[in-house]
């Protein structure tokens, strides 16, 4: 790199487009810095630039940058590496609009404080996940939510007050990039705190405007949106109260329409309760009022509003069952635990009129009680066996047409009364949640649960099961917490290191413990990674919905004519999963296959339909939208990009990764084809048809 003006440290290279230097898919742009005071660096890359908050000190401090990162002047990150030509390191830069752009100037960076930085280490660092590799569409953005689509996301909770951390966390990985869905939940309490608040235009609530913001940053990064209903305020409660207390009759219809009415298009599915098996979330109710006022009254009243012109689809389904075996069921229902949860599913599907309303069931995926979704050990053994038996009750009822989506998810990291020391070395770590991320996401998708999803950050809330630390977005923490913030791997702001609730505003939040467990440095595993340890398998199943992409449900493995075949010694060990997708968006299909026993010496033989085949559940007569005959047809030529490597239970890295692009094949006898050699225990495939003239995708 070379610096124009000898009196400033500014380092400018036009390499970029060198052959030596081209970028390898998927890589992120990585360097080091070394800052005595703290600063911001600006990294541009032709017109687009990255702003990085340097801490300042003797410590080497790691950058690491997607295209994401880069921002133009009118607000557009960069899509890809493609093309770029030149980079340059400097304090402040002024990014101009494009030519015939009416738009302003903006300038990034600020004033460089004290000695000139120290840079070391430029290079482009290698990503074995197809999440980071280039994403250019091929096809419309925007789609319709079915029940044959697949997502992996987060819930996320967007902080009322603080718009700013809002922000922030929209620009993190697990929000922008990773996840296909988002799930809010839309607390009556929250949004309409008092009756002045039901007029959403005039009197919006504090409450209501963060889960606005949001919403709007999700449609605007393509993803789509999910809202669960809980909880009462105290002017619409019998009891006078706020929380889980029975609403007065016909009011909850009343909210459901005004959520509806101004989400309607930006909010693509609701779940009308959270966890109505339990008393306690809505005392004073029984079970007759939860599925006719709340899912069968709900639900008509979404349809509604939904069906009024302009019409737009809608995804209605019913409420998550909490896991809790001991805890007291709400009255009507037989016994407690999994023997009230059995009866709810059976009191619902015998239900005409909500089953005529409403297009799926819902399921807590979680690691309660055993670590692995367990309630009595006999009716509900886990949560891969509650699926089964809510798709068994479904199929006798003949309503295969029905499909059971994702409640309220949760997987515990730390060391709380409710973790689970797992792996036997007496010790509830994060290690424990790596490996119950591994059995709980793979047994749920192969089996076939369409979503799933897991808390986007730690919070205040009683149990630590974020997939990602909390950060301090602005300095604050630091300002009044010094001990309790590290620098972060990735360069950006510092992790928090304890469990605690923030009360205020952006600029004046004071700072407090969190609920339940406070957990503590000591319970990281990594401290500076921005992400905890499961965050890193959640991650490589999250490939199998797409990002932002349109994404549908392809074969399932062992089901006959459409299964997912994978034959050799690789495919070894207890534990074994194969999931399978179709992106619409781009073409191509995706095959994610878990093998515990997998080693990297031996290979593996996967085979799947090379077109979207009628499943028993998917893609059949029942379908929205038919996508039956989609994908590759015989005779036409295709390759396939595989990833094999293993995810350290260390720190979540990639060991032993290997990529390769495989020659040409043609398509025969309506079926895929490809050896996977030396396959490890994590293996992602894709399948993508070569057009006429294509050297790569």
């Amino acid at each position: 790199m070379f610096a124009y003006r000898r009196n400033e440290w500014s380092r400018t290279t036009h390499k970029l487009y060198d052959k030596i230097w081209r970028v390898p898919s998927g890589a992120r742009l990585s360097l080091d810095v070394r800052s005595a005071q703290p600063n911001v660096l600006v990294v541009l890359i032709d017109d687009h630039a990255a702003e990085v908050q340097l801490s300042g000190g003797d410590e080497w401090q790691t950058v690491v940058l997607s295209p994401r990162d880069f921002v133009n002047a009118g607000g557009e990150s960069l899509l890809d590496w493609k093309g770029v030509r030149r980079l340059k390191l400097s304090p402040t830069e002024h990014l101009r609009p494009k030519r015939g752009d009416s738009g302003k100037a903006r300038r990034v960076g600020k004033t460089w404080e004290g000695e000139s930085p120290q840079f070391r280490n430029l290079r482009w660092q290698d990503s074995y996940c197809f999440l980071d590799f280039p994403r250019q569409r091929k096809a419309k953005a925007d789609y319709v939510w079915t029940t044959d689509h697949m997502h992996v996301g987060v819930r996320w909770q967007p902080f009322t007050g603080r718009p700013q951390a809002n922000a922030y966390d929209a620009t993190r990985p697990v929000v922008a990039t990773d996840s296909s869905y988002v799930q809010f939940w839309a607390s009556w309490a929250a949004i309409e705190p008092t009756p002045k608040h039901q007029d959403y235009k005039t009197n919006p609530s504090p409450g209501l405007q963060a889960i606005e913001q949001a919403v709007d940053v999700c449609n605007a990064k393509g993803r789509k949106v999910e809202f669960v209903f809980f909880h009462c305020p105290a002017w619409a409660s019998e009891s006078g109260r706020a929380g889980g207390f029975k609403p007065k009759t016909g009011l909850f219809e009343g909210y459901v329409r005004r959520i509806a009415s101004h989400f309607k298009g930006r909010v693509h599915a609701y779940q009308l309760s959270h966890e109505a098996n339990l008393q306690g979330l809505m005392k004073g109710a029984n079970v007759d009022f939860i599925i006719n006022e709340i899912l069968l009254n709900g639900a008509q009243t979404i349809r509604s509003v939904y069906q009024a012109e302009p019409a737009a689809h809608v995804l209605v389904s019913t409420t998550g069952m909490s896991p809790c075996e001991p805890c007291t069921a709400i009255k009507g229902l037989d016994g407690k635990g999994a023997r009230a949860v059995n009866h709810f599913y059976d009191l619902m599907i015998g239900h005409d009129k909500l089953m005529t309303s409403v297009d799926a069931l819902n399921l807590n995926v979680s690691d309660h009680s055993n670590g692995y979704g367990n309630m009595d050990g006999k009716i509900i053994p886990s949560v891969w066996a509650q699926y089964d038996l809510v798709r068994r009750k479904l199929d006798t009822a003949n309503y295969r047409s029905k499909s059971i989506l994702s409640a309220e998810s949760w997987i515990v990291w730390d060391d709380a009364g409710n973790a689970h020391d797992i792996d036997g070395d007496g010790k509830k770590t994060e290690k424990d949640a790596y490996r119950k991320a591994v059995t709980i996401i793979g047994q749920c998708l192969q089996r076939g649960l369409n979503t799933a999803n897991l808390p986007w950050s730690d919070n205040s809330s009683g149990w630590a099961m974020g997939l990602t630390k909390r950060r301090d977005y602005n300095g604050r923490v630091r300002e009044l917490r010094p001990d309790i913030v590290v620098r972060a791997s990735d360069g950006g702001p510092e992790i928090v290191t304890r469990k605690l609730g923030l009360r205020g505003s952006d600029d004046n939040f004071t700072i407090a413990d969190g609920g339940g467990h406070v957990f503590t440095v000591d319970n990281y595993i990594n401290p500076p990674d921005p992400n905890h340890l499961h965050y890193y398998i959640w991650r490589w199943y999250a490939q199998i919905a797409g990002g932002s992409d349109e994404v549908i449900r392809h074969a399932i493995a062992g089901e006959k004519g459409n299964g997912i075949v994978v034959t050799g010694s690789a495919f070894t060990g207890e534990e074994r999963y194969r999931v399978s997708s179709f992106n619409r968006s781009r073409n191509h299909f995706t095959v994610l296959i878990y093998a515990s026993g997998a080693n990297g010496q031996t290979d593996a033989a996967v085979s799947i339909p090379s077109r979207i085949q009628t499943g028993r559940h998917y893609n059949n007569e029942f379908s929205r939208i038919d996508f039956r005959g989609e994908g590759f047809s015989d005779g036409d030529t295709y390759f396939a990009r595989i990833v094999t490597k293993d995810i350290s239970i260390e720190d979540g890295s990639d060991v032993n990764p290997n990529y390769l692009e495989t020659a040409d094949a043609t398509v025969n006898d309506e079926t895929l084809a490809v050896t996977v050699p030396k396959m490890h225990r994590f293996t992602a495939i894709e399948f993508v048809q070569r057009e006429r003239g294509q050297d790569n995708e």
